[in-house]
Parts: C-alpha cells; sequence; structure tokens
C-alpha cells in the first residue's frame, strides 16, 4: 500500500509539472527575454563558415498585436538579396515596391545574414538597457525576441521582437517578423 501511495503521488506530481510547463504563455512571462548565448553560439558558426557569396528571399511578415494601431506606415515585402564579398551587392523586390516619403526606393532593412546578425544584436543591447532604466512602469510587460536558426549553415531564418503591452495602452511600432527563405551560396 505504501508503494502505491508513493508511486500515486508522484503520478499526481509529474502530471501537474507537465500541466504547468504545457500551458505556460504569455500571461506568464516579464520583463525582456532573448535567448543569448544560443544566439551567439549560431553566429559564431555562421561566421566561421566564411560565406560570403549567397542569395536569399526576405519577407517582411505584419502580424497586428493586441494593442497596436498599425498608424505607421509598413510595408509587407518580399525582396530578393545578393551578396558579394560580405556585403549585399543587389536587391530586387518581388510585388510592391516600398517607397519612403520622397518617392525613393527604401533598403532592405538588413542587407545581409551578418548585417541582420549585429542589427539583432545591436537592438538586444539596446532593449536590454531599455529594461534596466523603465521596466518597472507597468506599461509594457514583455518583449521577447522568437528567432529560429537554419539547422545546416546556422543563418537566421525567422526573428520576431514580440511585445506585450498593459491593458488600456494603445501604442504603434514598427516590429515585424522577418523571415529568410531560399538561401543560395553562390560562386
Amino acid at each position: 500500500m505504501k508503494r502505491f501511495f508513493i508511486f500515486f503521488v508522484g503520478l499526481l506530481m509529474a502530471s501537474a509539472l507537465g500541466i504547468t510547463a504545457c500551458c505556460k504563455n504569455d500571461d506568464d512571462i516579464k520583463g525582456f527575454h532573448f535567448d543569448e548565448k544560443t544566439f551567439i553560439a549560431k553566429w559564431d558558426v555562421w561566421k566561421e563558415q566564411k560565406i560570403e557569396n549567397y542569395s536569399f528571399i526576405m519577407e517582411w511578415e505584419l502580424p497586428t498585436p493586441p494593442n497596436q494601431t498599425r498608424y505607421l506606415p509598413l510595408y509587407k515585402y518580399k525582396t530578393k538579396i545578393i551578396v558579394k564579398n560580405g556585403v549585399m551587392d543587389s536587391f530586387e523586390y518581388t510585388g510592391g515596391v516600398p517607397y519612403d516619403f520622397y518617392g525613393k526606393v527604401i533598403e532592405p532593412q538588413y542587407t545581409s545574414i551578418s548585417d541582420m546578425y549585429q542589427k539583432i544584436y545591436d537592438r538586444a543591447q539596446l532593449e536590454r538597457e531599455w529594461w534596466k532604466e523603465n521596466g518597472d512602469r507597468g506599461v509594457i510587460i514583455f518583449t521577447r525576441y522568437d528567432l529560429k536558426y537554419d539547422e545546416k549553415l546556422h543563418f537566421i531564418t525567422f526573428f520576431e521582437p514580440v511585445s506585450r503591452w498593459a491593458p488600456g495602452w494603445i501604442v504603434d511600432t514598427m516590429d515585424h517578423a522577418v523571415i529568410i527563405s531560399e538561401f543560395t551560396i553562390l560562386d
């Protein structure tokens, strides 16, 4: 009987832990969340490969999260970027072409995979500093960086900064998801 009781209590605790782990959602998150250790490890492997000539497709995905107005002009776009010797050589939009207020074509936000890594890292450092100074004011609940990587070549395939704001606050942001696909190494 004692053995059954211990087994039953163990089963109950395992079930409770499983339910807690599987049901954790955005309501449980506070502050700034960025898996910097994985990010740096993937970036280091990317740099070690010394891939300097390649092309890829970059897309902006524009979800409209709660509490955001989207009054700022954002464009959903898809562009092919060609990188030579580690820097963007050319880009071409497919579909809509975004223009600035002066009628000039807007250059892609990230011009190479290395540029993407650097800009995300720099942004994370600024975000971390902002949270240190302002995080306890109650207006913004959390910001997290969702990232996915190519398992073979270790370039970023998906990046989205996700923020949750306190109820009653309406904000506007230019945050959006970026998707990298059709990565091809060139000669």
